[in-house]
């Protein structure tokens, strides 16, 4: 019980060795941790899940705040770019993968995302055939028992007192407060957010939702996880549509074998599922060429179509008593809010970001920036919302609140709350690609953010509305401390030409770490990897389910979307067997 730590049942490589499993899942991440939980139920099976890194099971890592992009297991990778800005991605190598560094906000997929995906041709992942997959997912949050697995989520209040007077301008400036929209988050307004934090208060990972302590103990005749599991490719022979098993890195640094009787499912995520695929000979025949890999199927769409939410911050400097500075810069109060977590599970350790604005800009009127634009012959402006209806459209910009500097590295010791501009529909992609046969090598990642230039026009307005918030807050809402815009484009928001805009967005865009797509679902001639039953092209027992698979980047947070992807293959797999 925490604090204190137990020994998590799991494996090395070197005690799996020769074994053979029905079913193999390479990555044992936020869909990894799902898929292995489902397969492992029915006990006549032997499944084994194969995580890179360790389970990290640390009191610590357990906590809202200290939990969140920490933690000896984040890894960080730089990218490269079409711009002279050069970024970097976080991942997590650790069981329940990014679920155990992320913001933990959990917004179930929207309709209009999978209204889009039924008519692009994937009647399979409709609305009306995702949502039972959601609700199951969510039951964890109805019932904290073992027995109900799935995610549980929370809300509370923050501890920050500027949210009352940000609340007031987002009001003023014609924005809905839709403060208990419950499943409607991501359609447009003012939201207070769903975090993935179990009733105690700590972070809910995909680990502790799906393969809890006692369950694994309870499975372990049927459900085997590896741990310090690096796989260097897949055994595929030329001419053959099945795979046969999966190689790895023993402590040895020899590659061994453990063989998969039923199937291969890859869950590693939207960075090294494509890794994998193309060190394996999977992938477009140009680059498997070029590092003298033998290419046992063509396909071109391995590692493109790479696709992220980007963010472009804009920074409110306040007093630090009402951001995460005050912890940040201070023991003592570090050591009282850690004492009010423990004791009462309030203060800033409990949660990051949990308010969020969305907006359609198509419905921003850009004279005023504010969120209604007034249709010909309506009698008030509130006749229109702020999201779209038109073809089932989704916001297009999301307003992170954050209630600090989220470039202490850039700018040290600056107490501020981040209003984090992000794209929510990006057209611009990027593609990963290996950069060698080491399996140990990361991936060269590459985006090209804004090539699109509908993503500029989308930009522009984003970041004006959110210029436009900043000043009403700093000028009209009444907060009683000094605050200012810092490191902003230099002139308000309505002087702005548009060439200072892009400079800015240009400057300080970046990653919001959702990375998707690159092995997605389509027809293999469009650029597609998967089917819709996620069986990669050209083998009948090879399937990916993580984000990599997915056409677009949702329009959400996509946390919600991988489990109820993972949930899916994992019925998917069940059906195939049970008919065989």
């Amino acid at each position: 019980m925490w604090p204190f730590c137990y020994r998590y049942p799991v494996l090395s490589v070197d005690q799996i060795v020769g074994r053979e499993y029905d079913y193999i899942i390479v990555g044992g991440g936020t869909a990894g941790c799902a898929i292995a939980s489902r397969l492992s139920e029915n006990s006549g099976t032997r499944t084994l899940l194969l995580e890179k890194g360790g389970t990290n099971n640390h009191w610590y890592t357990r906590i809202p705040l200290t939990s969140v992009a920490r933690g000896n297991y984040l890894v960080q990778m730089d990218t490269t770019s079409s711009g002279s800005r050069k970024g970097r991605v976080l991942t997590a190598e650790t069981l329940g993968g990014c679920s155990r560094i992320n913001g933990m906000i959990y917004m179930r997929g929207l309709r209009s995302y999978h209204d889009r995906l039924e008519k692009m041709g994937h009647p399979e992942w409709s609305w009306a055939k995702v949502l039972p997959y959601f609700q199951r997912l969510e039951r964890g949050a109805q019932n904290s028992s073992t027995a109900a697995l799935g995610i549980q989520t929370r809300r509370h209040e923050p501890t920050s007192g500027m949210y009352d007077y940000l609340e007031k301008s987002i009001r003023e400036l014609g924005i809905p407060l839709n403060l208990d929209s419950g499943e409607e988050h991501g359609t447009g307004g003012y939201h207070h957010l769903d975090l993935t934090i179990d009733p105690q208060g700590f972070r809910h990972s995909a680990e502790r939702a799906y393969l809890p302590h006692e369950l694994v103990s309870q499975r372990r005749d049927s459900l085997h996880i590896c741990v310090g599991a690096l796989v260097s490719r897949l055994d595929i022979l030329a001419g053959n549509d099945t795979v046969s098993g999966v190689f790895l890195i023993a402590q040895s640094d020899q590659e061994v074998l453990v063989k998969a009787r039923r199937e291969v499912i890859i869950s590693a995520g939207a960075l090294s599922t494509p890794k994998i695929l193309q060190l394996s000979g999977i992938g477009p025949r140009e680059l498997l060429e070029r590092h003298a890999i033998p290419v046992y199927h063509e396909i071109p769409g391995v590692g493109k179509h790479l696709s992220d939410h980007s963010g472009i911050p804009v920074f409110i400097e306040i007093p630090s008593h009402d951001t995460m500075y005050q912890v940040a810069g201070s023991y003592f109060h570090a050591a009282s809010h850690f004492f009010k977590f423990l004791a009462f599970g309030s203060g800033w350790f409990k949660s990051c970001v949990d308010r969020a604005i969305y907006l359609d800009t198509a419905h921003v009127d850009l004279s005023v920036m504010e969120g209604f634009q007034q249709p010909k012959g309506s009698a008030t402006r509130k006749d229109v919302s702020v999201t779209s209806k038109r073809d089932g459209d989704a916001p297009d910009i999301e307003i992170m609140i954050i209630p600090m500097n989220t470039e202490d590295e850039l700018y040290p010791d600056i107490s501020a709350v981040t209003l984090q501009t992000c794209l929510n529909m990006p057209r611009s992609t990027g593609a990963v690609d290996i950069v060698s046969r080491n399996p140990k090598e990361h991936p060269r990642i590459h985006f090209d953010r804004m090539a699109d230039s509908e993503d500029r026009i989308v930009a522009r307005k984003g970041l004006r509305f959110a210029l436009r918030l900043a000043q009403h807050f700093i000028q009209h809402s009444g907060y009683p401390y000094s605050a200012r815009i810092f490191h902003g484009p230099g002139r308000s928001w309505d002087m702005l030409n548009d060439q200072e805009l892009d400079d800015y967005i240009d400057s300080n865009i970046t990653s919001v770490y959702h990375l998707t797509s690159t092995c997605k679902m389509g027809r293999r001639e469009a650029g597609g990897v998967v089917d819709d039953n996620l069986r990669v092209y050209g083998y009948k027992n090879l399937r990916i389910a993580d984000a990599s698979i997915l056409p677009t980047v949702t329009p959400v947070h996509p946390m919600s979307t991988v489990y109820m992807v993972a949930e899916r293959c994992a019925d998917l797999v069940k059906d195939t067997w049970c008919r065989a």
